[in-house]
This record gives structure tokens, C-alpha cells and sequence, in this order.
């Protein structure tokens, strides 16, 4: 059966959702609370792409780690990092040690994405892929809208409490797995030639890229970009919970439709559905029904370029081969990480808050035309 899950399966799932509460806890607080500082749009957007420069530069050197000590090992030094992390910055209004921070927060973070991720991936089968993949980004969505919700209460006075709350999720995340003994070892290779995966499959990669970019742009900025469109701070941490009640729900429907269709015209529809959102969200956003209409659909929308990325790329890779180019894929994605807050937060600076939405809908439209010119049917089949 499809849903045929084992119990390690489970406690990953499990794991994810909880971990997902923190970042959702976490990402838009940082944003908010820089805000109350004074801090500029585009120095948000750079602390907020810590995370992800954390990943690129650990994400290459994981391989010969899990090989070296082992993934549980790995794994519970992540459940320690994260939320040490968390409380140190609850201590300190200094910007930069706020970088230095968000990038610990990062490293840890990483390192519990990326092996679950292959937990699952080497799960999978090819012919249930597309929604086991699904299931596991909607776990993970769940997890990240509870926790915007439970920011969302807390008032601005309060938001070292959130950052001691978020310390606390984190914790209770490593709770599911770390008694467990026997996880399967699962071949890693120690060199990972992440441009070799580019240039092997360019429109998969480019749909990691183009998710990171928008994932982390939106996670970060849409509450400024709603602070600033006149809505106050509760209602501006909602408007990231509306785009991660998107990301819940519809990937699962798109796995579906994945398991069952052509991938290469879902992944159009999809990319085509994220460029008009993008570029029409400036002229709806101070209605309430469409603004929440929208981001719900590109919450979707955007998530699924991740999951239906995957699932092409794992139907495409197996064995070691998934493994790197699963890391690879991750990669990419923490590259667009990188990219989108720092863009779009500088974008906003330069030409206004309008220019959220019109920068995201460009870059999502070049990879549009990327992936129809580069794209071939072996990648997708």
C-alpha cells in the first residue's frame, strides 16, 4: 500500500513536524525582530540568509562526517546546536553576533534536514515517491505553521520568551529518535561534485534553486513587506502561517497527481501558477480574502517545486548516486536561500515594497524558460 509506512518512518515524520515548529518560531521572529531594532530591510535579508550560507558551506563536508562518526552521532550534536542557538540570542542585541548565531542555527538545521531527507529518499519507492515525498514537506509544513501560529501570540514586548520556546520545541524534536540504536547505514560517498549534478540535470537543480530563492525571500520578508502594506505585527506573522497552510496541503495533491501524470508538464503548470502569484501579489494584498487566497496557493505552489524536484530527482538516481545527488539538490536549494532574502531585501529598499513580489516573479519566470529550453524527458521519467 502507499501509505505502508514502518515505524523509523514514522518517528521521522514525527521529528519533522516538531522541528518544523522551531523554524517556524524562529525564521520570522528573527525578521521581526530586527524590524523592532530599526535594522533596514536589506540587513534583514542578510542575517536571515545565515542559515542558509551555513548550509552551503557544511553541506559538502557532511558526507565524510556521517561517514567519519555516524548519522545518529551527527545528528544529536544538531539537536544540541539548535537550540543553544536559540536561547543565545534571546541574550544579545549585538547585530553581528545575531549572525553569527543565525548561522549556528544553520548549521544545526542542516544537518537534521539533510539526513532525514535520505532516510526517506532510500524509503521511497519509485512508484510511491511522489507522495511520500509529499507527505514528508507537509509534516514538515504543518510543523513550521504551528509554529508562526504560536509566535503570532506572543506580542513584540515578549519575543525573548519566543526565542526560550523555540529553544524548548527544539528539544522535544530530538525526542523521537534519539533512544534509536539501529538505524540502517546507508552508503554516503566522501566526494560530492555538486556542479557535475548541475550540469547533469539543470532544471532539477534550477527547481531547488528557484525554491530556496522564493522559500526563504517569502519566509522572511513577507511579514515586512506586510508591515509595510499597513497590517500590524500579528497579523504579519499570520500571513506566513496562510503561505505554510499552502505548503501543507498542496503538495500532497501534487504528489498525487505526480505519481500519475507527467512530471515535466506538472513542473510547468506549477512554475507558471508561482510567476503570475508573485507578480499580481502587490495589487491584491490589501484585500483580505484574495491576499489570503493567494498565499495559500503559492505556499503550495512554491513547496511543490521542492517535492516534485525530488521526486524526479529520485526517480532518476539511486543508491550512492541518490544519495550526492541529494545533497546536491540541497546545495542548490541553500544557494537560492542565500540569494533571495539578500534580493529581495535589497529590491525593497531600492524600489519598494512592491518590488517583493515583481523581483520573485522575474527570477521565477527565468527558471520557467530555463527549465522548458534545458529540460529533457529523461530527467522525468
Amino acid at each position: 500500500m502507499i501509505l505502508n509506512f514502518n515505524k523509523k518512518i514514522v518517528l521521522i515524520l514525527l521529528t519533522e513536524a516538531i522541528a518544523g515548529i522551531t523554524f517556524g518560531v524562529s525564521m520570522p521572529l528573527g525578521s521581526l525582530t530586527l524590524e523592532t531594532w530599526g535594522v533596514s530591510s536589506s540587513m534583514i535579508g542578510l542575517s536571515s540568509a545565515m542559515p542558509a550560507l551555513a548550509a552551503v558551506i557544511v553541506t559538502p563536508f557532511l558526507p565524510r562526517l556521517i561517514n567519519y562518526f555516524d548519522q545518529l552521532s551527527i545528528l544529536k550534536f544538531a539537536f544540541v546546536l539548535v537550540p543553544l542557538s536559540l536561547v543565545s540570542l534571546a541574550f544579545t542585541e549585538n547585530l553581528f553576533i545575531w549572525f553569527f548565531l543565525r548561522f549556528s542555527l544553520g548549521v544545526g538545521g542542516t544537518i537534521i534536514w539533510v539526513i532525514t531527507e535520505i532516510w526517506i529518499n532510500s524509503y521511497a519507492r519509485d512508484d510511491n515517491r511522489g507522495i511520500i515525498i509529499a507527505i514528508y514537506t507537509s509534516v514538515l509544513s504543518l510543523g513550521f505553521i504551528t509554529g508562526v501560529l504560536l509566535l503570532s501570540m506572543i506580542s513584540v514586548e515578549n519575543y525573548n520568551t519566543a526565542f526560550y520556546m523555540a529553544a524548548t520545541i527544539a528539544i522535544l524534536a530530538a525526542v523521537p529518535i534519539w533512544p534509536i540504536r539501529d538505524w540502517p547505514k546507508h552508503d554516503v560517498v566522501e566526494d560530492i561534485s555538486f556542479f557535475k549534478y548541475f550540469k547533469k540535470t539543470p532544471s532539477l537543480m534550477g527547481s531547488s534553486w528557484v525554491m530556496g530563492f522564493l522559500y526563504a525571500g517569502t519566509a522572511s520578508l513577507l511579514p515586512i513587506f506586510a508591515l509595510q502594506n499597513e497590517l500590524n505585527y500579528s497579523e504579519s506573522s499570520r500571513t506566513v502561517a496562510w503561505l505554510g497552510s499552502g505548503e501543507l496541503l498542496l503538495p500532497i495533491l501534487v504528489g498525487f497527481m505526480a505519481d500519475r501524470m507527467s512530471k515535466r508538464r506538472l513542473m510547468i503548470i506549477i512554475t507558471m501558477m508561482t510567476t503570475l502569484g508573485m507578480f499580481i501579489m502587490p495589487y491584491i494584498f490589501s484585500y483580505p480574502l484574495p491576499r489570503v487566497m493567494l498565499l495559500f496557493i503559492l505556499g503550495g505552489a512554491i513547496m511543490s517545486l521542492y517535492s516534485l524536484g525530488l521526486t524526479m530527482l529520485g526517480h532518476q538516481f539511486k543508491g550512492q548516486a541518490l544519495t550526492s545527488a541529494n545533497a546536491s539538490f540541497i546545495f542548490f536549494l541553500c544557494l537560492g536561500e542565500i540569494c533571495g532574502p539578500i534580493v529581495i531585501g535589497t529590491s525593497m529598499d531600492i524600489f519598494g515594497s512592491y518590488s517583493f513580489g515583481w523581483v520573485s516573479a522575474l527570477f521565477c519566470f527565468v527558471y520557467l524558460l530555463i527549465f522548458i529550453s534545458t529540460g529533457s524527458m529523461k530527467e522525468v521519467k
